[in-house]
């Protein structure tokens, strides 16, 4: 697979997975910072956010991460770095995102 299949897997199956709570996928909430990947180690690395370090489904979303991630040919290992720093506001929310919320 070359680097902008992988790129493209790697982005459709993030939008697969979703928030929980809005039903919204989280590249459409905006909780995606960054995907970095090692072809050395074929392991995917991901910076997210959280909406608040309250979020009561941020293990479930971290693990839905890396649960999808790993179906991705390639993809032996996924590492997940929750972040706060920038802090998560609704204006990361995509337009599609904001359709889905009924904004």
């Amino acid at each position: 697979m070359s680097d902008e299949e992988l790129t493209a897997a790697l982005a459709a199956a993030l939008h697969e997975v979703l928030d929980p709570e809005t039903g919204v996928n989280l590249i459409d909430l905006g909780l995606i910072y960054d995907v970095l990947w090692d072809p050395a180690s074929h392991t995917v690395e991901v910076t997210m956010t959280l909406t608040s370090a309250a979020c009561p489904a941020g293990d479930a979303m971290v693990e839905g991460i890396k649960r999808r991630l790993l179906q991705v040919p390639d993809v032996a290992q996924v590492e997940v770095r929750v972040t706060f720093d920038p802090p998560w506001t609704p204006g990361r929310i995509s337009p599609a995102g904001r359709t889905q919320l009924g904004w």
